[in-house]
């Protein structure tokens, strides 16, 4: 009896390592442009709802997240004292499977939190942190353009 109820305990823990998620690494190279409006102004504070879209790629060719596109839609506050910004994103791969997260950041860097996602991104966590790696000239007064770097960890747990 003793036995059965050992082999029944290491069977459970066994389960249970097994859905455990394992923590897994990534970096991307993101570049986008970004189409911002004047939502509102008071005094040296200027709020803006900004649009941006582009692509990402792996660091490590094939990696996680390599050849996604996105688009984030945000809140743009800037004033004398700096700038910050909140946004939410949508990547999607070429399967057409969908990765959403939040970003809050500053012109010195960004926080990333991925919120879930759709097909093999179902039941994914975790986050990371990113940073500027490049502006290019804007193509008009609301619209610029830029690159950056992202590297966190991510589990899937399904």
């Amino acid at each position: 009896m003793r036995i059965g109820k050992y082999a029944i305990a290491a069977a459970m823990a066994g389960v249970s390592l097994a859905a455990q998620a394992q923590e897994r690494p990534y970096e991307i190279k993101v570049c986008s442009t970004s189409d911002s409006t004047v939502i509102d102004k008071a005094g040296e504070v200027t709020i803006l709802a900004g649009v941006s879209r582009g692509i990402a790629d792996s660091v490590a060719p094939g990696g996680p997240f390599d050849k996604t596109s996105f688009e984030c839609r945000g809140v743009t506050n800037a004033s004398k004292a700096g700038v910050d910004y909140n946004s939410r994103c949508t990547f999607v791969d070429a399967d057409g499977h969908k990765v959403v997260g939040t970003t809050a950041g500053t012109a010195q860097g960004w926080t990333w939190k991925f919120l879930g996602g759709t097909g093999k991104w179902e039941g994914i966590e975790g986050g990371g942190t990113g940073k500027s790696i490049g502006q290019y000239p804007r193509l008009s007064p609301t619209v610029s353009a830029g690159c950056g770097i992202a590297k966190g960890t991510y589990t899937l747990k399904k």
